[in-house]
């Protein structure tokens, strides 16, 4: 009897150990089932809906209708973690982290034909031991260069040393190492990153002219991991565009010598973001368009405003006088606007 009471014991001490040691090993199995590995086409995933939409926008009345409908259509699809609209830019967040920011895409007048030229070396004009000024025009192929060759002359009148990138050689390795000038003036495309998808902008995110590839995140690992770079989408380009922790990043205090900082962009000073961390690093001023502009206000108010400052103006009075530059910018509330020390003359 002793002998049957002693098996069955054994029996079901034994079929509990079977069970426990049955439970980890299904844990395991459940937790691996639920992260399944999923390759993401993100340049298709924004193309597509862009065109998507792009094909109905003769039937909405206005462009913001347009990336409102954009931006439900990004949300609804199951591997956008959030699509965040701000004005013009959409910041789209996929499941697995990565961010693209949208630049204005349904503005024609913003966006004429893109056409990508070749990089080439940086043209250099004046003295070399005078005041320096770095003109970027990483627009180039769309808008042209007419304001840029309008202010290098006027900047040539007061002896400036003036070195002028345009497009693809406007790359992030220029941008990180190259800004420290008296003057730093750049003409491209911007927009607003939101981090959090709380449709509040944590920062001003400003293109480069240098494409982002499929080596883009390998090649330049620490600052997309780190949130300096983001993939910036203009028409049906992309671009390496650079977040305010970038120039943090690169360029300590002094790195900007009481210098005129001009981000001739949509959004440079909608909010301060991009602003300030110039002045931390040493800029006297930093001056950008409040809101949306477009091209051709853009390059007539950029000109007029160096005139003005070559004429012994300050940037207060500068701005004062060009306010919306144009009527297309009136109607887009957007003003010519400066951070910083508005008395700053150029010298």
């Amino acid at each position: 009897m002793w002998n049957g009471q002693r098996t069955k014991i054994l029996t079901i001490f034994l079929l509990l150990c079977l069970l426990l040691s049955s439970v980890p090993c299904q844990t395991r199995v459940i937790q691996q089932q639920s992260k399944p590995s999923v390759v993401i086409h993100y340049d298709e995933i924004i193309q597509q809906g862009i065109s998507l939409i792009t094909l109905t926008q003769n039937r909405c009345s206005k462009s913001a209708d347009s990336l409102v409908a954009l931006e439900r259509l990004y949300n609804l699809h199951p591997l956008v973690e959030y699509a965040s609209r701000i004005d013009t830019s959409i910041t789209v967040k996929f499941i697995d982290g990565s961010y693209m920011v949208i630049m204005d895409p349904f503005s024609k007048a913003n966006n004429p034909p893109l056409k990508i030229t070749s990089r080439f070396l940086p043209e250099c004009y004046g003295v070399e031991n005078g005041n320096t000024a770095v003109i970027l025009n990483s627009a180039e192929s769309m808008y042209g260069h007419r304001q840029c060759k309008n202010i290098i002359t006027t900047l040539l009148r007061h002896d400036y040393s003036i070195e002028y990138l345009a497009n693809q050689a406007v790359d992030l390795s220029f941008i990180r190492n190259n800004l420290s000038a008296d003057i730093v003036y750049m003409n491209t495309h911007a927009g607003y990153f939101d981090v959090d998808g709380d449709h509040q902008a944590d920062a001003v995110v400003i293109a480069t002219g240098e494409l982002w590839t499929n080596e883009t995140e390998q090649k330049y690992a620490f600052d997309y991991q780190n949130k300096l770079i983001v993939k910036g989408v203009v028409g049906d380009q992309d671009f390496i565009a650079f977040t305010p922790a970038f120039i943090e990043q690169y360029y300590p205090q002094g790195a900007f010598p009481d210098s005129l900082v001009f981000m001739a962009t949509c959004y440079a000073l909608y909010d301060v973001s991009m602003a300030q961390v110039f002045l931390d690093a040493g800029a006297s001023v930093y001056v950008g368009w409040s809101s949306n502009t477009v091209f051709w206000t853009n390059s007539r108010a950029s000109g007029q405003a160096f005139r003005l400052l070559s004429a012994g103006l300050t940037v207060q009075q500068v701005c004062a006088l060009i306010r919306s530059g144009g009527f297309y910018n009136w109607l887009f509330h957007s003003k010519l606007s400066y951070y910083g020390d508005g008395a700053h003359q150029i010298p």
